[in-house]
């Protein structure tokens, strides 16, 4: 067990905000505050990683996982009946466990989390199992990492007994469903395997007309037909073996047409947007049974900001979720690393994690880490800021520190243009406002500008000797693409609107104009980059 693991064991009850677990209160009752150590994929950060081999983390011990998640503050656990790979979590069921499992994973972290008031919940893929794939190739697209199976009465067959056999014998809360979605047809070149064609005419109840003769139409009718059947097979199995089980569906297009206004929606117990947009969630709420609890995700890949989405979805009523590959041998990753640093210092998953773990104990993202808990600045920062998104790259973090009248912002970027916003969440800007610019430690970013306005007035300054400072009014016509380093076009060169620089070596230091920070404007527009021809 981490260090910061064990020290959260004395305050994790603390969740006073948010309502902790209660097994005898009801469910509609409580914050849904989970997360999953995402035992799916290899631990790599290369686009198109692999599913994890089968035995990855099969030493992984669910004390020190359980401890893990009550660190994190989590209510919710989310792990594994059958992971993307095919093989089981528990051993001695219907689908061989992970090659040297150590423990009965799950079924211990069953009996762990409901011991400190965890709800635990296990996984399902419905479109992809490699070693279904294997023994049933006539019935499979491949064994690719995407969706490659087709929802046949053998596979759904299979799928149920997977799924009854594993709420029957693990004691979980429930299981989340993931990829819901009719198979891509990648290793046939859009060929349909004969099985699916039977599929299809037992489904539609004509023949299959060919691939060069099916309609869109056709073809939609075909999936939300081949989808709800395969619910219905997961519905039945899983009620079956306990009326009680949660069923959690995530889907990462939530108004999609094979999913939009279906019977799924309607008798899904917990439904999560992983595209992670609370508001595709807040228009998604007329398709969904009464019973039906909403929850947003945090991930790398969808690229929203945490900043932003967990305040809105706790507003919203929503649930929180978020999941990481895992990165250490135990099948954690180490809190210690980033669970005392400033949250906009951090970017990725461990972001996601820093603002969760605060959220799940009623804390802002300005909290601190101090002397085992988070605590809340005495003078937090008065605006929010925000960096330009730079796909699944490295991206741009700051440093703050506020006095209740000066702020200062040590903006570490790898790169020689980018932007960002300031936006005000108090009455009033600071009094100053400080901002540097940091390649590295020991290191200046090599750009040759900083711009900033707030829609209306503007300065672009050098930040080399070869032009002058401008600013003045902002000209409507340049304010289009506010994430183009110093594109906004000023009106005249008024240089009474001025941005005092400092440029050494290691740091360029830039004073925010006060004329800016005087005005009303909620929003101040920043960028750097190369100096406007």
């Amino acid at each position: 067990m981490t260090p910061i693991a064990a020290s959260a064991l004395s305050f994790a009850f603390v969740l006073t905000t948010l309502g902790s677990i209660s097994q005898a209160e009801p469910a509609k009752q409580e914050a849904i505050k989970a997360y999953c150590l995402d035992f799916n994929w290899e631990p790599t950060n290369r686009r198109g990683k692999p599913f994890a081999k089968p035995g990855l983390w099969a030493g992984a011990d669910p004390a020190e996982h359980v401890a893990w998640y009550e660190a994190m503050g989590a209510n919710v656990i989310q792990t594994f009946a059958v992971s993307t790979n095919g093989y089981a979590w528990y051993k001695k069921g219907f689908v061989p466990e992970q090659p040297g499992l150590k423990h009965d994973f799950l079924p211990e972290v069953v009996k762990l989390g409901h011991a400190k008031g965890m709800k635990v919940f296990g996984y399902f893929c419905a479109a992809s199992n490699p070693r279904w794939a294997e023994l049933n190739p006539e019935q499979s697209y491949g064994n690719p990492t995407t969706y490659h199976i087709p929802y046949t009465d053998d596979y759904l067959d299979y799928l149920s007994k997977s799924i009854h056999d594993a709420v029957k014998k693990t004691g979980m809360d429930g299981f989340m469903v993931d990829w819901l979605w009719m198979p891509k047809r990648q290793s046939t070149k859009g060929k349909w395997l004969d099985a699916e064609k039977a599929l299809y005419a037992q489904l539609m109840g004509e023949p299959f007309p060919g691939e060069d003769k099916l309609t869109k139409e056709q073809d939609t009718a075909y999936s939300r037909k081949a989808i709800e059947r395969c619910w219905d097979a997961i519905h039945k199995a899983a009620k079956s073996a306990n009326p009680d089980c949660i069923i959690w569906l995530t889907v990462n297009h939530m108004h999609h047409p094979h999913v939009t206004d279906s019977k799924i929606y309607k008798e899904v117990d917990w439904l999560m947007n992983e595209a992670g947009s609370v508001d595709a969630i807040r228009k998604a709420r007329e398709m969904v049974g009464e019973h039906t609890r909403l929850i947003t995700c945090l991930a790398v890949w969808n690229g929203v900001d945490a900043s932003t989405v967990v305040p809105e979805a706790i507003a919203e009523g929503v649930g929180l979720y978020g999941f990481t590959t895992p990165r250490d041998n135990d099948g954690t990753v180490d809190l210690e690393k980033f669970m005392d640093r400033q949250v906009s210092t951090l970017s990725g998953d461990q972001k996601n994690i820093a603002v969760l773990a605060r959220a799940y104990r009623g804390k802002s993202e300005y909290a601190l880490w101090q002397d085992a808990q988070f605590v809340e600045p005495e003078h937090p920062l008065p605006f929010r800021i925000r960096f330009q998104r730079r796909g699944r790259g490295l991206q741009d973090t700051t440093a703050w520190s506020y006095d209740g009248k000066q702020a200062e912002l040590t903006i570490k970027t790898p790169y020689g243009k980018g932007s960002g916003t300031l936006t005000r969440t108090g009455k009033s800007w600071p009094d100053s406002i400080v901002i540097g610019l940091q390649k590295k430690e020991g290191e200046a970013p090599d750009s040759d500008a900083f711009g900033v306005h707030n829609g209306k007035l503007g300065v672009i300054t050098p930040l080399t000797p070869k032009a002058r400072a401008v600013g003045g009014e902002i000209d409507p016509k340049g304010e289009v693409d506010r994430h183009s380093p110093i594109r906004f076009v000023l009106k005249g060169e008024d240089l009474e609107l001025r941005m005092p620089v400092e440029k050494g070596d290691t740091l360029i230091r830039i004073d925010l104009p006060t004329e800016l920070l005087k005005s009303e404007a909620e929003v101040l527009f920043f960028s750097w980059g190369k100096y406007p021809e």
